[in-house]
């Protein structure tokens, strides 16, 4: 349907955005090449997040911080989680900590999944999946436990911090470390032999270590916090052999300032999705393309 209304260009890396501020605006590819555009949607998605903050300094458009989810994917036995997972499939579930008042949250929920590696600008993170053939799906549930940090000048990058954090198991654990949840509140770290004791069985291939080296002492706090809370909606939380895969890290650019249309301060030049930081997840991404779209027909009469 939309190949013969739309032209379709494809591996051709834009180097720049251009306009005039005036609403003549167009993109410079890296072959060179300029496209005029009245109407210019930024979409770059969260592996081009650090480019189009990048772009925003240089065209002077004011960015304001955003937060950082930095955190855990946590793998348990299907049985522990069965009761809510059966009837809402992916549990929504956001605490604030006693300890600090910062907010945990679950996501990314995956009943009968898989826990996988995700390459994100060179840097290895952990994530996870459900299979919709029963051949292929496991026996544990795993989602993701992810605390919400907020920073404020000068601080202008949260993305990186994400990085810096991600980094560290990337350097002592070859990409992800496992550690279980009872070698973690005993304050040593998981080796082979303990894993291989472990009635959860691990569904990825992970390297066992110790996930205090890595992550910062009040993530941790928050983490542990959380679980504990969990274990009064799911018994079996704080089971020993409950597995935290490290590190999640949800990556988000700082968010440029927008008009309640998702325009930025130049006229017809727009930012939508996770990249530009205005979004977090697909869902919502996509509502964002689609209330742009209907924008800027109202616009052409």
């Amino acid at each position: 349907y939309l190949k013969e209304k739309v032209t379709f260009r494809f591996e051709c890396p834009v180097a720049h955005l251009c306009s005039d501020g005036k609403g003549e605006n167009a993109v410079e590819l890296e072959s060179g090449e300029r496209i005029a555009a009245e109407y210019l949607v930024v979409a770059p998605g969260r592996a081009g997040a650090e480019w189009f903050s990048n772009e925003c300094d240089r065209l002077g458009l004011e960015q304001e911080n955003n937060r950082v989810d930095v955190g855990v994917r946590v793998e348990v036995p299907d049985e522990v989680w069965n009761d809510i997972t059966s009837q809402v499939y992916e549990a929504k579930l956001v605490y604030r900590t006693k300890r600090y008042g910062d907010f945990v949250r679950t996501f990314c929920m995956n009943p009968h999944g898989h826990v996988v590696m995700e390459n994100t600008d060179g840097i290895v993170t952990v994530n996870g999946h459900s299979y919709s053939d029963p051949k292929l799906q496991s026996r544990n549930t795993n989602f993701a436990l992810l605390v919400s940090n907020h920073f404020t000048e000068p601080f202008k990058e949260p993305h990186q911090y994400g990085k810096r954090i991600a980094s560290f198991s990337n350097m002592l654990g070859g990409g992800i470390i496992v550690q279980r949840y009872g070698d973690l509140i005993k304050g040593r770290r998981t080796n082979a032999h303990r894993m291989a004791k472990s009635f959860t069985r691990p569904t990825l291939a992970a390297t066992p270590g110790d996930l205090s080296l890595i992550l910062p002492k009040r993530h941790l706090d928050n983490i542990i916090e959380m679980i504990q809370q969990l274990n009064y909606v799911a018994p079996g939380m704080t089971n020993d052999d409950t597995l935290l895969y490290g590190v999640e890290v949800k990556f988000y650019s700082s968010r440029v300032v927008l008009s309640k249309q998702l325009e930025t301060k130049l006229p017809n030049v727009f930012a939508i999705g996770d990249g530009a930081g205005v979004t977090r997840g697909l869902s919502q991404a996509g509502a964002s393309g689609v209330y742009v779209a209907r924008t800027i027909l109202s616009r052409l009469g």
